[in-house]
């Protein structure tokens, strides 16, 4: 049996499933909504990817500085909806945390969720998913919630089955992108970097329980990402003399644990230098809000520090540069990494930007 073919059930399949869907879960009458009539708001994904979830935040705050008193559900998946509850303040204001697993292994448990989804009675339901893409389970979910309004982005036969179909792309940050759903109810929305919020206490208390040194302002390298996007062992050399010009700073390396097959090709003085961080992700955060600046490759960690609002560098081997780098020219830099002598030279300015920039901080 050939590709061709099997992609043709497939996609009938989702076809007829869509087709079942709208005839028995699809709200009948279309409803016209201002921004003034929104009194409930979920905005919802279920994707589990910690970086997409963590870019929905510029969203959420948009929300929240246009519609102060809104009520506004977020759902998503755990442990990503643990990072807002315990850090984002003031912006949520109730979390439905979605746990795939469980729910799917209790089909009781599961009924009774959707049952609370459904009684919220939403007015605007965001759903959330890639500018360029589209998700029958989010459409699903959101025709289940029947909302007065269901809107998500406008891509393929999206339009078909959202009642408002935003047009976006993904040639612009994918935080950008998401930002422009609610664009469509607010165009002055603008994108604002950080939100999250540390507390000094829960950074000291994360440095105590791992034995972090903390006594001097530091930067962390963080080594680890997938595929094609890990960082070759000749430029993490050359970031570490970069930012060993800075005397007055540490430098800590780190890597999760699925990220420890490069540790091999690093210099065995390297290897002895590097944590294998695999601690709980609001942990994650505590530790980063410790530090003065992050460098990475294009990596999910990269995104909790955006949304700390630290000052950053990402350095981008073999992948999107203009859709998940952040780039201001000031405290956040998104470097594209050829080998070439010229983008050593970028990133060797952005880095002496940054720590010239965290010096400043620290002696003010």
């Amino acid at each position: 049996m050939n590709n061709t073919f099997l992609k043709e059930i497939e996609s009938s399949g989702k076809q007829l499933l869509l087709f079942l869907g709208g005839q028995l879960l699809r709200r009948k009458n279309k409803l016209q909504l201002s921004v003034k009539e929104i009194k409930k708001i979920l905005v919802f994904r279920l994707d589990q990817r910690v970086g997409n979830g963590m870019m929905l935040l510029p969203l959420l705050r948009a929300i929240r500085q246009s519609l102060p008193d809104v009520q506004l559900h977020l759902l998503l998946h755990q442990p990503v909806l643990d990072i807002y509850q315990k850090f984002s303040v003031g912006i949520i204001d109730q979390y439905w945390p979605y746990q795939q697993d469980k729910l799917l292994l209790n089909p009781i448990l599961f009924f009774s969720w959707l049952k609370a989804l459904r009684q919220q009675k939403y007015d605007l339901i965001i759903s959330s998913h890639n500018p360029d893409n589209f998700s029958i389970s989010q459409v699903l979910l959101g025709w289940w919630c029947r909302p007065k309004i269901l809107m998500g982005f406008s891509w393929g036969e999206s339009k078909t089955y959202y009642d408002l179909a935003v047009e976006s792309s993904s040639a612009k940050h994918y935080a950008d992108s998401q930002l422009d759903l609610w664009r469509f109810f607010d165009p002055a929305a603008e994108l604002v970097w950080g939100g999250l919020r540390v507390s000094p206490e829960e950074t000291q208390k994360v440095a105590v329980k791992y034995a972090l040194n903390i006594s001097k302002p530091s930067i962390l390298l963080w080594l680890g990402a997938t595929g094609k996007k890990v960082l070759p062992p000749n430029l993490i050399t050359f970031l570490l003399a970069e930012i060993s010009k800075n005397k007055g700073l540490e430098i800590l390396l780190a890597l999760g644990p699925d990220d420890q097959e490069i540790l091999p090709d690093l210099p065995p003085d390297l290897q002895k230098k590097v944590m294998i961080w695999k601690h709980p992700l609001s942990e994650t955060l505590a530790f980063f809000a410790g530090q003065k600046a992050f460098i990475s490759g294009d990596t999910g960690p990269a995104h909790l520090v955006a949304a700390l609002g630290l000052p950053m560098l990402t350095i981008f081997v073999s992948s999107k540069k203009q859709q998940y780098g952040y780039h201001d020219g000031s405290l956040r830099f998104a470097v594209s990494y050829d080998g070439s002598a010229q983008k050593l030279e970028k990133i060797a300015e952005s880095i002496k930007i940054l720590t010239q920039a965290i010096t400043h901080e620290i002696n003010k």
